[in-house]
Parts: structure tokens; C-alpha cells; sequence
């Protein structure tokens, strides 16, 4: 059966080269289309503290030392309100507890802002850490612990299926709910869009407000997308607890006289006002990572009098500050959150970017050696029409050689050349018996002569070895002899062979 002819590797280097080039062009298309997307996910073991410094600001009469105002309550018992300068600290873990799988993660944050010292008259006091029934001013300002569920890709909330949105306001086991809490919190989504919308919740005032976007800063080596976002006042008196009660201090009762007094109202008629806050909160973020390497945070909070609007102007203006400060990451805090978001960004961008480009362009380069190489055409000429096709083969010479070698190459078994016959050389015949009497003296029945002494170039080595025809008796001859007739007697007798 006849066979097709065979390719060799050169002839099969050229599709073999597209093969591979098409596969590694396909490759870089997919990573970062397919497998870059399972990196893009919240990490599991997330576990974040932050910390803040309280900073000065203008338009604010305080030291650096003391950049903060805060409300002194130790003064609900005196006759005049007092605002102290003090200096603060915010604290914030974050950290990934149940429920959390493969497509949510809940996140549990404990907030809090530390007072470390403040004013009190001309002295600065440092608070205790746990005050008495009777110490109106302690080290610890507020304090918050909150769970969101959100989606591992888009970090927004994920309430339904088993989802917790809630938020401890006290010293108590008990959280309020927040089921239609919306908006991110914490961190942003990997691949943060600069040009997109995106909501932010605020946890004091438990509101959802837009951020925008402002421009690009580098911080730590890290370029960050700043996003600012402003929430409006909120009346914080409004919010409940878990007994579904009106959050401690957010509500004072005080005296006309005590605020200064008012034209209309006597000084011991009671006044209520309520604690309203504004925020403007300025975010950097990583947009590879959507980590948050830089919080920057203006909380106000001020007593406003619970009146009607046709009251005086003045009650109508009057404003008690109870919180004026600025919060933003100390150093550390920005580092630490820098190389995070690069060791969560270096993935995304090895996969996303460097390996792609360096796979593509692998598989460019084959693909045009594969087509360079077919257009090169066949190793060998292809063979005549109808002659079979038979390449030669690069392994015949080799395996040839082996079996030269193994035999002893080409000359070493032949046997060696008979001498030059010389006409004019003198030649010596033997004498030659008939000692069988059979008439082949010296001969076999072959008609070759025997081997002996007297044939110096005939031994057993060389017997079928040489290429000289057999050798016989040069004083004899072989007759012709004619067909047998009846009319002519045979020549010679009964023995024609014999001599004469």
C-alpha cells in the first residue's frame, strides 16, 4: 500500500508555530477578560486600623497643639456653656467576619473618636479613660460598631439572603437596623471608574450622598482618584437606638439665661435644642484596588434651638458648638494603606496588563515565523510527477556510519588483491599427478584444482573470496565436442575427455 509522503520537522515547524502563535494571541485576550475578573473580588481576610489625627483649619481660633472644639458638659451644670479646644484622635478597625462566601463579605467596623486633652479654663486636662457616675468629661467621645453585608465585586450592600446591616450606638448588645442602607462604605470596587457616580453612606447620620469627583493626587507612590463628598445637616436628635429611644446627647434642655438670653423670653424659661451635624468628607483612592489610602474629614456639630420660625432672629441663629474638628490619616496610617492597595493592585496588574502584553506579543512573533516559514515552502524539491516521493533521510547516513563501524568500516573484511599477472614473468608449473586415476590430476570434480602448497594465492582464507576466476591446470584444455551421430564415429574413443 502506498504511503503519502512524510513531513519532516522543518516542514511541520511552520503550522506548528501559527498553532502555538493563534493560542498565545488568544491567551492574552482572555486574561484579562476572564481571569483578571476572579481577582477583582473584596479579599477575604481583610483586616484594616486607621487612625486620624484632628487638624487645624482656618478660620478657627485654636493651637496646633489643640486643633479641635468640642463641648465641655461638665458646663450643663454652670451658668454659661463652654467650648474647649482639645485635641482628638479617630480609631477605626475594619475587618471581614460572617457571613462572607464566594460572592459577599460582611464587614465589621469599630469606630471611635478618643478625646486626648482639652482645655479647661486656662489648664489642659487629659481626660480619664473610664470616668465615674460623677465625671461629666471622659476620654472617649462616641463610639460605634457596624456590620454591612456587601457584594465582593461592586462593594455595594447586599442585604437579602442573609445579609446584616446594622449599627451599635451604645454600651449595650443590642443594634439598630438599617435595612435600606445603600451606597459604598469602607473600600471602593477594584477598578474604580474616575467618570462614574458613585454613592457614599455616612454612618452619624446614617444618609447616602454623592461623590464627586475632584482629581488625581499621588500619595506614598500610589496615584489616588480624590472624591469629595458633602452631607447636608441632619438632625441627629431624630435617630433612634435599639429600644428605639433618642441617641444619648444629642438633645440638651437648658435655661434662656444659660444661652446668653434672649429678648421676649425670661432667663429661667427652658430651652431645648437639638444636636445637627454637616460633613464634608474628602476620599483617596486607589483605582486599582478601590483601597482608600486617605480619609480626610470635616465633622461639625452644633446645638441648634428647637423654636418656630416666627421666633427672633437671634434664636433662629443661635448655634452652640458641640464638634468642630478635622480628621485625616496620620503618615503611618497613609503608608500602611499604600502598600496595601500596591499588593492588592499587583495582581491586577501582572495579569491584567504585563503578562497580556508580553503573551501577545510571544504569540505575534510566531505567528509570523509560522507564515514566513510556509511561505518558505518544503524543505526538499518536491519529485517528479508519478516518481514516489522518497526524502531523504537525515538518520540513513547516521545508522550507515554505526554499521561501519560495527563491521570494521569498508576494507576490513575483504580479503587482498591477487598480485598483477606479468606475461613476460617466467612461470613455474607443478608437476601434477593423477593419483586417483580418474583423469582430473590435481583436480576436483569441479574442474577446479585442489588446494595445496603449490598454489600459494588459493588457502582457506581466500577460498570464495577473490574475484579471479577459479584456477586450473594450464596444460589441458576442454574440448568441443560435436553432437553424436550415427554416420560419424566418436572422436576419442568411450573417454573423450581424456589427453592424448
Amino acid at each position: 500500500m502506498a504511503t503519502g509522503p512524510r513531513m519532516s520537522a522543518r516542514d511541520l515547524a511552520g503550522p506548528v508555530a501559527i498553532f502555538f502563535g493563534v493560542l498565545l494571541i488568544v491567551v492574552a485576550i482572555a486574561l484579562p477578560l476572564y481571569y483578571v475578573g476572579t481577582l477583582k473580588k473584596t479579599p477575604m481576610d481583610l483586616d484594616i486600623t486607621s487612625v486620624a489625627d484632628s487638624q487645624g483649619q482656618q478660620g478657627v481660633s485654636a493651637s496646633d497643639a489643640l486643633p479641635a472644639k468640642i463641648f465641655n458638659r461638665c458646663s450643663l451644670d454652670e451658668p454659661r456653656p463652654q467650648v474647649s479646644d482639645a485635641k482628638l484622635t479617630e480609631q477605626q478597625r475594619v475587618l471581614v467576619v460572617d457571613p462572607a462566601d464566594a460572592n459577599k463579605v460582611t464587614f465589621q467596623a469599630g469606630n471611635s473618636i478618643r478625646i486626648d486633652s482639652y482645655t479647661d479654663g486656662d489648664e489642659t486636662v487629659t481626660p480619664p479613660a473610664q470616668g465615674g457616675a460623677n465625671d461629666c468629661m471622659t476620654a472617649l467621645l462616641t463610639a460605634t460598631r457596624d456590620r454591612i453585608t456587601t457584594n465582593r465585586t461592586t462593594a455595594e450592600p447586599q442585604i437579602s439572603g442573609g445579609g446584616q446591616s446594622e449599627v451599635q450606638v451604645d454600651a449595650g448588645e443590642n443594634s439598630v437596623s438599617l435595612p435600606d442602607r445603600q451606597g459604598l462604605q469602607y473600600r471602593f470596587p477594584f477598578g474604580v471608574d474616575k467618570g462614574k457616580t458613585y454613592t457614599y453612606f455616612d454612618l452619624p447620620s446614617r444618609t447616602t450622598n454623592p461623590l464627586q469627583f475632584v482629581d488625581e493626587t499621588e500619595i506614598n507612590g500610589v496615584n489616588t482618584y480624590h472624591f469629595t463628598q458633602e452631607v447636608p445637616e441632619t438632625d441627629l436628635s431624630t435617630l433612634t437606638d435599639a429600644n428605639d429611644q433618642q441617641l444619648a446627647g444629642t438633645s440638651i434642655d437648658q435655661p434662656a439665661g444659660w444661652y446668653g438670653g434672649f429678648e421676649g423670653y425670661r432667663n429661667n424659661e427652658r430651652l431645648p435644642a437639638s444636636l445637627i451635624q454637616t460633613t464634608t468628607r474628602d476620599l483617596y483612592v486607589d483605582p486599582v484596588s478601590g483601597t482608600i489610602v486617605n480619609e480626610r474629614e470635616h465633622i461639625k456639630q452644633e446645638f441648634k434651638l428647637n423654636v418656630s420660625d416666627g421666633s427672633p432672629q437671634a434664636m433662629l441663629d443661635y448655634r452652640l458648638t458641640a464638634l468642630d474638628v478635622v480628621f485625616s490619616y496620620t503618615q503611618s496610617t497613609q503608608e500602611q494603606l499604600a502598600t496595601d492597595a500596591k499588593d492588592l493592585g499587583s495582581p491586577i496588574k501582572l495579569w491584567g496588563r504585563w503578562i497580556p502584553i508580553g503573551v501577545g506579543i510571544l504569540g505575534v512573533i510566531l505567528l509570523a515565523a509560522g507564515v514566513w516559514l510556509l511561505l518558505r515552502g518544503p524543505s526538499t524539491p518536491a519529485p517528479a510527477s508519478g516518481a514516489p516521493y522518497n526524502p531523504a533521510d537525515p538518520d540513513e547516513q547516521q545508522r550507515t556510519d554505526l554499521i561501519k563501524q560495527y563491521r570494521g568500516g569498508d576494507q576490513g573484511n575483504r580479503p587482498p588483491p591477487a598480485p598483477p599477472f606479468d606475461p613476460d614473468q617466467t612461470r613455474q608449473i607443478p608437476a601434477i599427478r593423477d593419483d586417483r586415476g580418474d583423469g582430473f590430476a590435481g583436480h576436483n570434480q569441479d574442474g577446479f584444482a585442489e588446494v595445496g602448497d603449490q598454489y600459494p594465492y588459493l588457502d582457506q582464507q581466500n577460498i570464495g573470496q577473490q574475484d579471479q576466476p577459479p584456477v586450473r591446470d594450464p596444460g589441458w584444455t576442454v574440448p568441443q565436442q560435436d553432437p553424436p551421430s550415427d554416420q560419424e564415429p566418436r572422436r576419442g574413443g568411450d573417454e573423450p575427455w581424456r589427453r592424448p
